[in-house]
């Protein structure tokens, strides 16, 4: 009964829109975006934004995951469980929704790394573009055919050259910017995400749907399966995250149903971290790297019980990953992402949501 509720929850939480829902809502407490500028000692939520009818809070909007951007350290934006697109640009201290996209689920955000203001968003159904800082909007994709789109991502190396992946396991790229797309692969399981390398020009990686990581280093001419070694490890396939190192090429982690692993490799071989929590015993949805101090590294662990109720537990290294401590959670909501300021070692961000109800 428990490997199921566990399994329910990961759809739940990753699944997007028309998912099952995880039964009565017991997880109570404020949502949104919660700020440490000490290392994760305590936390104050950061969730004010202006509207037409005054100041309102993101305590209740469910986060699905926070983007970067990689021209601007102070620049954050949330993506929301079918609330919409919010930013803040000042680490934080205030938001802005994206008014005109309304209150869509927002799976991915692609900030061009060259231009801050030309941004991909999706929503499963489209992809839609803005050169102008998020002011207008143009469509430049459609998926028509009832698949999910599960990502955007940017090449590093050339802004013009857009990749899609859809759930299905088809993969489109663009080479203008999103003017016209051509279909390059078809993946023979499903897709559940796709990300460009910050490091490395022309490296896009994908992780198929219980079926590993694959990854391209020519524009997506030709891939490299990186499977083999993930499954030394029970249940690794089952993903929740990809993280890059912050200043390491070729350094990744996957996160996964069986822990941490991390590779220096670009994913050629993986080795597991060495956590609190026995691999397995908890989902690990939240894991981030200090930016200017790899060695200090933080994952919270969540565990699902009966009627959605959850317990999670904030987990934190100053030596790498070899000894670890716990610390207080600031809402007892469920942590679905965090993140590390690119500038500011001291300041971490944490983004929750809750249960659906039916």
């Amino acid at each position: 009964m428990r490997k199921r509720l566990l399994m329910l929850a990961a759809a739940l939480l990753f699944g997007g829109a028309g998912c099952v829902s995880f039964g009565s809502k017991t997880v109570q407490g404020p949502m949104g975006v919660f700020r440490s500028n000490d290392k994760g000692e305590t936390w104050q939520q950061a969730n004010t934004f202006p509207t037409t009818k005054g100041v309102s809070s993101l305590a209740g909007v469910k986060v699905y995951k926070l983007f970067t951007d990689p021209s601007d350290p102070n620049a954050i934006y949330l993506g929301s469980r079918g609330q919409g697109l919010y930013y803040s640009y000042n680490r934080g201290e205030s938001w802005q929704k994206v008014e005109s996209l309304g209150n869509r689920f927002i799976y991915s955000v692609a900030v061009d790394p060259k231009d801050k203001c030309t941004i991909y968003v999706t929503d499963g159904a489209e992809i839609v573009k803005t050169t102008d800082c998020s002011r207008t909007w143009k469509r430049v994709y459609t998926e028509q055919r009832g698949e999910r789109i599960v990502g955007v991502a940017v090449d590093y190396g050339s802004s013009n050259m857009i990749f899609t992946a859809l759930s299905s396991g088809q993969l489109l790229r663009s080479t203008n910017s999103g003017d016209s797309w051509r279909a390059i692969k078809t993946f023979n399981t499903g897709v559940q995400y796709i990300t460009a390398d910050p490091f490395t020009p022309n490296r896009i990686y994908v992780a198929g749907l219980n079926s590993g990581l694959i990854r391209t280093d020519n524009g997506g001419d030709t891939w490299i399966p990186l499977t083999t070694s993930l499954q030394n490890f029970a249940n690794s396939l089952d993903f929740y995250r990809l993280i890059f190192h912050p200043t390491e090429k070729d350094a990744l982690y996957w996160i996964s149903k069986y822990g941490i692993l991390f590779s220096k490799d670009a994913g050629q071989t993986w080795n597991a971290m060495q956590l609190l929590s026995p691999p397995g015993s908890v989902n690990i949805y939240s894991f981030a790297i200090g930016s200017k101090n790899p060695k200090e590294m933080y994952y919270v662990g969540t565990v699902f019980g009966e009627k959605g109720a959850s317990r999670s537990t904030f987990y934190k290294s100053v030596d790498g990953g070899s000894n670890w401590v716990t610390k207080k959670m600031p809402t007892n909501t469920v942590p679905v992402t965090l993140l590390t300021h690119p500038d500011d070692n001291n300041i971490l961000f944490m983004g929750f949501t809750i249960p659906d109800e039916k």
